[in-house]
């Protein structure tokens, strides 16, 4: 339950956020009066109504007020936000029910790196609502990647993954801008779907990876043999990346940095 109210505290509709700010704004009006009243003399005896207490409060929700405009309309749309992991795509880096705080001003100064965990809109191929998802890039522009027999090939070179949960089940090539995935049966797939063209088929069988276009990633989950992710629907647009993820912070136990 505790872990529901940071979550909903953390990502707070902007209406909710607005209607809070005017209630605070209204509060702190209602007490300006009282403590901008003049004394017109110093034998005049304070009321409750003028006093360092009701100063201090005044001083108080003028704070929350700027506080939630900054917290909420500045730093969670253009900094850091609180994102919940799902699923269990991640295993064994994010479990499920982990909440994790993503760094979005980083992706702003620099392009993402082979390695980074990041949270990205999912194209329309991979969810039809478009939600946020969170994969481990392995491929950046100009990188050559396949997956055989269950290793992870980058520019000719098999990598250690010593993060995934599993090894993929599949194997994997690019052509042509276009991921490709042959299953344990020997099946050609592109976006989930069975290929049955002969030609295609022997093709992507024959031919090596081509290197990743301009303004695209290859996101993969960690736990390979169990996520939606881009040996299953492609590669993804640069421009649907949200954030690099940055430091689990709930649950307590297993607070750390991502990485």
């Amino acid at each position: 339950m505790t872990g529901e109210w940071v979550e909903w505290i953390a990502n707070l509709n902007v209406r909710y956020v607005l209607l809070i700010s005017a209630v605070l704004t209204l509060v702190r009006l209602g007490l300006t009066p009282w403590n901008t009243r003049s004394v017109r003399s110093p034998d005049v005896r304070l009321s409750p109504l003028h006093s360092p207490r009701l100063y201090a409060l005044n001083e108080l929700v003028e704070s929350a007020v700027l506080a939630f405009i900054l917290v909420f309309l500045v730093i969670r749309p253009f900094v850091v936000q609180a994102f919940y992991i799902p699923t269990g795509s991640m295993r064994p880096t994010l479990l499920e029910g982990d909440r994790i705080l993503v760094d979005k001003f980083t992706m702003r100064l620099r392009e993402p790196i082979v390695g980074d965990i990041l949270v990205f809109k999912a194209p329309r191929e991979a969810d039809l609502r478009e939600i946020e998802f969170i994969k481990r890039c392995v491929g950046v522009p100009g990188d050559v990647v396949e997956i055989r027999d269950g290793v992870l090939y980058r520019n000719g070179k098999a990598i250690n993954e010593p993060y995934i949960l599993r090894p993929p089940d599949y194997d994997m090539k690019i052509l042509d801008g276009q991921v490709y995935e042959i299953d344990r049966r020997g099946e050609l797939k592109q976006n989930d779907q069975v290929i049955l063209d002969p030609y295609l088929y022997a093709r992507v069988r024959e031919s090596p990876s081509d290197p990743i276009p301009p303004g695209k990633l290859l996101m993969l989950g960690d736990n390979r043999p169990d996520s939606n992710d881009g040996h299953k629907w492609g590669l993804l647009d640069r421009n649907r990346v949200v954030g690099k993820a940055w430091i689990l912070f709930w649950p307590p136990q297993r607070i750390r940095i991502v990485h």
